[in-house]
């Protein structure tokens, strides 16, 4: 036991030292998020074996409590954010209206909270089933675990990445745009602006106090297309409203040709490679996208990018993640029906084989 002790102990440093490794290099992964959740559950298992080999009856029921924990932090966890998504639902709706939309938090928190108990019911009832529909029940619970499992590397790898404060020595900060109305900005969209001033005017304050000859400047981009159903152009509209807060004009670069998140970071580097070779640049969104962002602007190429949010209200968070959650999924939509094909294909290839048997029995 002792070896085994000291081999899970070497075991877990190296993996940790891996998963530092991965994070340092680049934040913006959801890998990073993978390896931490499996660090997390081979920490609980050398607690439990350091449990396990003491002679004290108190850690050796520590150790037992420390496994069953363990062993249910999925479908417990799961059962809470289940039941938190159901309570916001009509909160949802109340304020936004009622839609597809609008209801994934619905949705999710209705499979988080009933697949814990279809899952064990129908192993129950296995052998009341055909042969079939217990196949195809297995390679349906082996999938739900699959999704409960990818959303919670999502949520550990968002979290990872917003434990990251950017430096106060940005070139560019990208302000991701939205909806417009003839009004001007929505509350979301002022809330991203006035979160990507304070920033900007906390660097200008560091760099009057601290470096008063200093050259490097901030540059913002409001970025943002003209939707059919919008009057202006997003970043025009931010523009202005940037101007009113006393930043000067040439500060300001507008980015008004893109028409989703992806493009904005597309279009936004190419303002920002035109300007400077090597730079640091921050992009601001909402605090529920902040994460996805991240994986776009790592898609479209930009080398160094933090990100920071503006906050949003719980009751819209919620299924805002859940939204984010899915687009991410989408895309990386080839690997994760590659996943899904080798999880069922035990099922599979066993339904195929009971199939041939049958088949050369009637025959």
């Amino acid at each position: 036991m002792d070896q085994l002790l000291d081999f899970a102990g070497k075991a877990t440093i190296v993996y940790f030292g891996i998963f530092f490794i991965f994070y340092l290099s680049d934040k913006r992964r959801i890998f990073n998020g993978v390896l931490l959740t499996f660090g997390l559950f081979l920490i609980l298992g050398d607690l439990t074996i350091l449990a396990l080999n003491t002679q004290n009856s108190f850690w050796l029921l520590a150790g037992i409590g420390i496994f069953l924990f363990a062993l249910f932090l999925f479908p417990i966890g799961s059962l809470i954010l289940g039941a938190v998504l159901l309570m916001r639902s009509p909160q949802l709706w109340a304020k936004e209206g009622v839609s597809v939309q609008h209801s994934l938090s619905l949705i999710f928190g209705l499979a988080f909270l009933l697949g814990w108990f279809v899952i064990p019911m129908g192993l129950s009832h296995s052998q009341s089933l055909p042969w079939i529909l217990n196949l195809a029940f297995l390679a349906g619970a082996v999938l739900y675990l699959y999704l409960i499992f990818t959303f919670v590397c999502y949520l550990v790898s968002s979290w990872l990445f917003k434990l990251n404060r950017p430096r106060l020595n940005q070139d560019f900060l990208i302000i991701l745009g939205c909806k417009v109305t003839e009004q001007g900005l929505t509350p979301l969209l002022k809330q991203r602006c006035d979160r990507a001033l304070a920033f900007y005017r906390r660097q200008e304050a560091k760099k009057t106090r601290f470096f008063p000859g200093r050259k490097k400047e901030l540059i913002l981009i409001p970025s943002g297309g003209q939707g059919p159903d919008e009057p202006r152009a997003e970043a025009e509209v931010m523009k202005d409203y940037l101007l009113e807060q006393g930043v000067p004009e040439v500060r300001i670069r507008v980015e008004n040709q893109s028409v989703n998140t992806y493009e904005n970071m597309v279009f936004s580097k190419k303002i920002m490679d035109s300007m400077k070779k090597n730079y640091k640049c921050l992009f601001c969104t909402s605090d529920y996208h902040v994460f996805r962002a991240g994986l776009l602007s790592r898609k479209a190429g930009i080398r160094r990018c933090s990100g920071i949010g503006s906050r949003t209200v719980a009751y819209f968070s919620y299924n805002a993640f859940i939204r984010e959650y899915v687009a991410a999924m989408v895309m990386h939509k080839k690997f994760h029906l590659i996943v899904a094909v080798i999880l069922c294909l035990p099922w599979i290839g066993l339904a195929l084989m009971l199939l041939t048997a049958l088949i050369l029995r009637l025959l």
